[in-house]
């Protein structure tokens, strides 16, 4: 549907307009391969110019997030001259900032679309959790707050080392999630995994318990249950931290749908 409504523009197209070209960046493969996690069905052809680009950005809103109404989607499916227009306000709606974006603006547009990959992959990990359809693990590091900006200090030099390792870059507003699992991506690639040693280990002797005990294997065993209760604090936190940001995603866009009994979709 999207290319008859390209074909029917007289002649435009986002490419270049009438008779113009861009230089634009290669496609990232770290980008590449979130579309072939996403099921893309023309991995082949992905590009940041021409309708290619367009067709990815209008495929991850029909198919993967669904965040407008079906007629609401008419400005997407038309690759005319307000195309970048429509995205940019759409971008919007989402949260995703989108003010420069425009068609020879190669890094703008690589931004959206890989913010528009994460909402995807967001959105399907999120109703995959409600249908019990997956296994959330107990085990989850400490989780930050949403639009925590305390690691911001570290993204440029975060996205250059992204870049040399041909990963997508983070834009300038990267929360500071994203910014942790960028810097787990390099630590990956940079340090190999160290299997021949162990980590330190934990004298109970003298662990401090709290309460005065003479038989030393009682201390040991109230030395364990400190460490086991010590943990079960860490976790509950873990699900506070949890519930808060869930409670924010709710509360940031109250546009709600009464027909399908959720928010913000």
């Amino acid at each position: 549907e999207a290319q008859s409504q390209a074909s029917g523009g007289g002649g435009w197209t986002v490419a270049g307009g009438k008779g113009g070209s861009s230089v634009m960046p290669p496609f990232p493969e770290g980008l590449k391969r979130k579309l072939k996690a996403l099921n893309y069905p023309e991995l082949d052809s992905v590009s940041l110019t021409g309708q290619d680009y367009c067709k990815i950005v209008l495929w991850l809103e029909e198919e993967k997030i669904r965040y407008l109404d079906k007629l609401d989607r008419k400005p997407l499916r038309d690759f005319s001259r307000g195309w970048y227009t429509a995205v940019a306000d759409y971008a919007k709606e989402l949260g995703i900032p989108a003010d420069n974006l425009s068609e020879k603006d190669g890094k703008s547009k690589l931004q959206l679309l890989n913010a528009l990959t994460n909402v995807a992959t967001h959105d399907i990990y999120r109703d995959k959790v409600e249908a019990e359809e997956l296994e959330v693990s107990s085990n989850a590091g400490p989780a930050l707050v949403r639009d925590s900006r305390q690691l911001v200090v570290l993204l440029n030099g975060l996205n250059h080392l992204l870049d040399q390792f041909s990963l997508p870059q983070l834009p300038e507003d990267a929360p500071d999630s994203d910014i942790l699992a960028g810097l787990k991506c390099i630590h990956a690639r940079v340090c190999s995994p160290n299997v021949d040693k162990g980590g330190q280990p934990l004298n109970l002797d003298t662990l401090p318990i709290g309460v005065p005990i003479d038989d030393p294997e009682v201390r040991r065993a109230a030395a364990v249950l400190r460490v086991m209760h010590g943990l079960e604090l860490q976790q509950l936190q873990v699900n506070i931290n949890h519930v808060i940001n869930e409670l924010q995603s709710l509360t940031a866009d109250p546009k709600t749908d009464s027909r399908l009994g959720r928010v913000g979709r």
